[in-house]
């Protein structure tokens, strides 16, 4: 089915990256994707995707429909209530457009599931595989949605997926194991470490003309 491949980015790109809205403007940009979304004041998981917009408003990469996305709306919903407050929306997208750092923290609790400061391999890989089978699942919508001229149907495009999951366990065992070595787990400067060095960046599901990337850390997020 055409090529498929886990990605690297050239970490040197982009460096002279400028957002063309002023701070007070995204703010703004930000408040109104919250209340378009939540009228009623409170953001709920079914309506997160669309306040997650903003992000491809002002140029950065695309969070709606990922893993990232799942994991971000828990990490932001700190009252743990079931919904996003204006205020807890406000405070974590300013912060992770504006702050790197604090990127690489939330990526690293979005995939620390049990939250005891470390990731292990079986909750890197569920986090890779999610964001693998995403990439094809969006990579399928889009494709089956045009003219599609390869006559493929969703299913096909999820099964071929699906079937390429043995290689994928073995790639990120292998990165995993470069990175944690003898520990059998990542922490946080060892999952800083491997965030900038920026193997395995992103997963990109390609056919013919048609491709979709999925990030899996939200460090390089102007980079496209």
């Amino acid at each position: 089915m055409g090529q498929s491949s886990i990605t690297v980015i050239d970490p040197n790109q982009n460096q002279n990256y400028s957002r063309q809205n002023t701070t007070q403007e995204v703010e703004e940009q930000i408040k109104r994707a919250f209340k378009q979304a939540s009228p009623q004041g409170r953001l709920t998981r079914d309506k997160f995707n669309e306040a997650l917009g903003i992000f491809e408003s002002i140029q950065l990469k695309r969070l709606r429909d990922t893993p990232l996305a799942d994991r971000l709306y828990q990490l932001l919903d700190k009252s743990e209530e079931g919904y996003i407050t204006e205020r807890e929306y406000l405070e974590g997208i300013t912060t992770l457009i504006n702050n790197k750092d604090k990127r690489i923290t939330y990526s690293f609790q979005m995939i620390d599931k049990n939250k005891d400061n470390k990731i292990e391999f079986q909750e890197f890989y569920d986090f890779v595989k999610d964001s693998w089978l995403s990439a094809f699942r969006l990579l399928g919508e889009k494709v089956c949605s045009g003219q599609n001229p390869y006559q493929l149907t969703q299913s096909k495009i999820n099964a071929w997926a699906q079937g390429q999951l043995n290689k994928l366990y073995t790639q990120v065992q292998e990165l995993f194991i470069k990175f944690a070595q003898q520990n059998n787990s990542m922490d946080p400067t060892v999952f800083r470490q491997w965030v900038i060095s920026n193997e395995f960046g992103f997963i990109k599901a390609e056919l013919g003309n048609e491709s979709v990337q999925i990030p899996l850390h939200l460090y390089r997020l102007e980079e496209k």
